[in-house]
């Protein structure tokens, strides 16, 4: 039903506009009767009516000023001014506040019919503008603001803002909050967390999602709630919340500015919304400050010091932090720290491709700069225990660790003289040092570590000859079958066959 109040300052005339309508039939309910008109500025602000019949001479507050007044508030109600005969022309005056409708004392049972006829029509007419509008703010906004923020539209563009305008919040103004979701890209910011305020939810790009938001002073304390609850659902997720703009035309400045906000999650060790308003004096640094540490850590790396390492990993990581280093220098000086443990490796006989580790570190996504300190930590240790394995498999007779590398690395181009030199060992002395300890020359005992393997290969698999010889370590072809037949005295083809039946 729809709520009206009448205003009269004479008692009898109240009970008349109450009596010359059938008010409940028509959809009415009388919820205040007023005898003056600052009784009736309280009883519209707090009943909020849809329709005030009010006289237009009364004490303290007259007809006039209170339309003034209510307008001025905020409120729109439909009003019908009554007035005597020598008022006719001061209630005519209401005009230029939009009333449209007015009768003049005493009216008769027609003119009030026709009057609540087109007051109806006026609220009905109000209602389904309403829809249109909630219509329009709940499917057509979202997807227009997700459009410029996106920067497939301007708002500038067309009619954008004959449909943005209309939403003002007045002096309250609007403020972008982005959601990133660390988790499930599928994840959605549930509308129960703003249903009591004006809010666009925003789809955008994977994983991120954005709230247009009404602003109001306690918006980073409702953010934290929200955060918070989500984390007590498992959800993870970081909110940063822009700038406040006047208009929906200049959301796109509080979007840039949340996106400026959200890199200072890297450094944000406690979690929870981070505002513009309190975060963007806090400039982001692209300095190389932490290189000289980076080179110390290089130093005990290849002193294989564990402890020295890791020292100096949690020291790089708090001058990172105060300086509030880029995520993007902090990922250029983990990488100099990793590519000098792989050049380690190479250096030591180690194939740096037997670490997976290095790919995963370089391939994993770190939220925060913890994250970043503790996963190289991590790294450094399993690293460094891998290099110390290495270091005791290795520390025996000199020949044995020969025998091994060779071991290791006989489908690789070897001669007697490279070896030597990688082991710092005379060349001709370590051909007959190895004859005599393992009853054959050097590069024999290569061709039969690679021939046993081509064995096994032409037997398990079905590769061709050719590319199992290249496997192996034959560049030449020829060279393979020759050494093939000598130890075998078969062909390579007849072998397999041989092996297969």
């Amino acid at each position: 039903m729809y709520k009206v109040i009448f205003a009269d300052d004479e008692p009898f005339a109240l009970e008349g506009i109450k009596l010359m309508v059938e008010w409940e039939e028509l959809g009415f309910e009388v919820v205040g009767m007023c005898e003056n008109g600052e009784e009736a500025l309280a009883c519209i602000e707090a009943c909020k009516p849809d329709l005030v019949v009010t006289d237009i001479r009364m004490p303290v507050i007259d007809g006039l000023e209170l339309i003034d007044q209510v307008q001025k508030a905020g409120s729109d109600p439909v009003f019908i001014i009554l007035s005597g005969y020598n008022d006719f022309e001061y209630a005519r005056s209401a005009l230029r506040y939009g009333v449209k409708h007015y009768l003049l004392k005493p009216a008769l049972d027609r003119e009030w019919e026709a009057v609540i006829q087109l007051v109806i029509q006026e609220l009905q007419h109000r209602e389904e503008q309403k829809v249109r509008n909630d219509l329009v703010a709940n499917r057509l906004v979202p997807t227009l603001l997700a459009q410029m923020l996106r920067g497939e539209i301007s708002a500038a563009d067309g009619n954008v803002g004959e449909i943005l305008d209309p939403l003002a919040q007045g002096d309250q103004g609007w403020r972008y909050i982005h959601v990133e979701w660390l988790g499930s890209p599928e994840q959605e910011l549930d509308a129960r967390y703003f249903l009591s305020r004006k809010a666009y939810a925003i789809d955008l790009f994977g994983s991120q999602d954005g709230l247009v938001m009404e602003s109001f002073p306690e918006i980073e304390k409702w953010a934290q709630q929200v955060y918070e609850d989500l984390r007590e659902q498992g959800i993870e997720c970081c909110l940063s919340i822009g700038p406040r703009v006047d208009s929906l035309r200049h959301i796109a400045d509080s979007y840039a500015g949340s996106l400026e906000t959200s890199v200072h999650h890297f450094f944000h060790v406690s979690g929870g919304p981070l505002d513009y308003e309190t975060i963007h004096h806090k400039h982001i640094n692209y300095d190389l400050n932490a290189v000289s540490t980076v080179d110390d850590i290089h130093i005990a790396i290849e002193a294989l010091q564990e402890k020295r390492v890791g020292e100096l990993i949690k020291q790089m990581f708090v001058m990172i932090s105060d300086n509030k280093t880029a995520r993007e220098v902090v990922h250029l000086l983990v990488i100099r720290i990793i590519l000098k443990s792989a050049a380690v490796m190479r250096e030591m006989g180690i194939d740096s491709e037997e670490l997976p580790r290095i790919r995963d570190f370089l391939r994993k996504e770190h939220r925060c700069l913890r994250e970043v300190e503790q996963s190289l930590q991590d790294y450094m240790q399993h690293y460094l225990s891998q290099l110390k394995q290495h270091k005791d498999k290795f520390s025996g007779h000199p020949l044995r660790v020969i025998e091994r590398y060779i071991q290791e690395h006989y489908r690789e181009t070897l001669t007697i003289k490279e070896i030597g030199e990688r082991f710092f060992m005379n060349p001709v002395y370590l051909g007959q040092a190895f004859m005599k300890r393992c009853g054959v020359g050097m590069i024999e005992y290569i061709h039969d570590l690679r021939i046993h393997e081509a064995k096994r290969m032409l037997c398990e698999s079905d590769a061709t000859i050719r590319v199992i010889s290249e496997q192996i370590g034959y560049a030449n072809y020829h060279h393979f079958l020759k050494e093939f037949e000598k130890r075998v005295s078969d062909k390579p083809a007849v072998y397999r066959q041989l092996c297969k039946t």
